[in-house]
């Protein structure tokens, strides 16, 4: 199958285009996808208690497991004198809650011993600023993929086998084009550094001639998007719904949307690390539990996750670093309820161009954690031509880092004048949250 795929890759377009269209994704995608799917789709015709039973299961199953098969978890619970056999759902406060810096300090001994299998490192530099690296495997892929799959189902999106637009994961270089087809996922991918007031009408002509649906892009620049389209008058002739993730969705953006375009935006909650899925539904903007995906907790506000798709570095009681404000009421979408009415944080300023552009802050941490000599960094935007970005550097440190960051930052603003300090600590606000990404744009 690996020797077909880099064929195709390897392919003219047009066998490319007759390849994908024939054999569909999830077949493509393999058994652990295809698997994956076909159960989340069941699952969701079960009644409530067949559900909670399942969570229970995959719940005691995981920690069990932990206890014996990773060293961190048999020493802890033993430590503690805690038994891996739990009866119900209270059992799991016990367990003390797992953090980024545990798993740092601990990470060799957080990994299953008794997986043989191929491991892959993961890594995200997110909301924080610092980089994080953990460990799992393809099929940890297959299977969140499958989750969000289902999450574009249940507001009528789609992502792979008919064509969807992504405004985001694409940074064109100095000359290239605003957008790159992709034929295996049959996407469009757009640039999410290039929309402005001269260039919205092209946007908006491209988006139209692939008669996609579904739009797949952050809630800011949807929000961006749609105000500009709106002084244009311009329309979407055939998108239907706007699929968001990686940002809070404010509820003015939500609105901003459906009045300036009569689509509503949809998006879903996650991370990473994996231990918390929730999405939005085409009946509700608040956030359906995946509960087949994990168990979440929300205590006190804070989102903390014990995820059952990590074969090879299971988080239990997982301090995910997100805040979310529950559903006290008993509300369900088929077996699932909808437990949180918004997630809260993953909210940075936008960056400003003086071309009129907005550039989302994720564009930014998707550059910055690619960066070596980079542990932790903060961007603050003083003026529309100058930036400072303020970093703790790694082992790797060398002189190309600043050139590394200089380049990023150049390939997506523009021509600037970027100021690189290299701290032992970061702004803070006065309640103590670290802001990455910090404009002080005036205009």
């Amino acid at each position: 199958m690996a020797t077909t795929r880099r064929f195709i890759k390897n392919s003219p377009n047009l066998i490319k285009k007759l390849y994908y269209k024939l054999i569909p994704f999830s077949k493509r995608y393999g058994k652990e996808f295809d698997f994956t799917y076909k159960f989340l789709l069941d699952s969701l015709e079960w009644d409530k208690n067949k559900m909670v039973d399942y969570q229970f299961t995959k719940l005691r199953n995981t920690i069990i497991n932990a206890y014996e098969s990773v060293p961190y978890y048999h020493k802890l619970f033993n430590d503690y004198g805690i038994s891996p056999f739990i009866h119900d759902f209270n059992d799991v406060t016990k367990i003390p809650v797992l953090t980024k810096e545990i798993v740092r300090n601990n990470y060799n001994d957080l990994i299953n011993k008794n997986y043989t299998g191929k491991r892959l490192n993961f890594k995200t530099s997110g909301s924080t600023g610092q980089k994080f690296h953990f460990e799992g495997d393809d099929n940890l892929y297959k299977r969140e993929a499958a989750f969000v799959l289902r999450s574009f189902n249940l507001h009528n999106g789609s992502m792979y086998d008919v064509p969807s637009v992504w405004v985001r994961r694409y940074s064109p270089k100095e000359g290239e084009p605003l957008y790159n087809w992709d034929y295996e996922l049959n996407r469009l991918y757009m640039s999410p550094f290039n929309i402005s007031e001269n260039t919205i009408e092209e946007y908006v002509r491209i988006i139209n001639k692939t008669k996609s649906k579904t739009l797949v892009t952050y809630p800011s620049l949807a929000n961006f998007m749609s105000l500009l389209m709106k002084e244009k008058n311009l329309y979407f002739d055939y998108v239907e719904t706007i699929h968001c993730a990686s940002e809070m969705v404010l509820p003015e953006w939500r609105q901003n949307v459906y009045d300036s375009l009569g689509i509503k935006i949809k998006a879903h909650y996650g991370m990473m690390e994996k231990v918390s899925f929730f999405s939005n539904t085409i009946e509700s903007d608040m956030y359906l539990d995946n509960m087949e995906y994990g168990y979440t907790e929300i205590v006190d506000g804070n989102v903390i996750g014990t995820g059952f798709l990590n074969d090879v570095m299971p988080f239990i009681r997982y301090s995910t670093g997100d805040t979310a404000e529950k559903n006290d009421g008993d509300e369900y979408y088929k077996s699932l309820p909808y437990s949180v009415k918004d997630f809260i944080g993953r909210l940075t300023d936008m960056i400003s161009t003086s071309d009129g552009r907005k550039l989302s802050g994720v564009n930014f941490y998707t550059m910055m954690y690619k960066i070596k000599g980079v542990e932790m960094f903060q961007i603050i935007q003083k003026d529309l031509k100058t930036i400072e970005v303020n970093i703790i550097v790694s082992e790797y440190y060398n002189d190309s880092t600043n050139l590394e960051i200089c380049q990023g930052i150049f390939d997506r603003v523009g021509k600037c004048e970027i100021k690189i300090n290299k701290v032992d600590e970061f702004r803070r606000s006065p309640n103590g949250k670290l802001k990455t990404i910090i404009n002080e744009c005036q205009s």
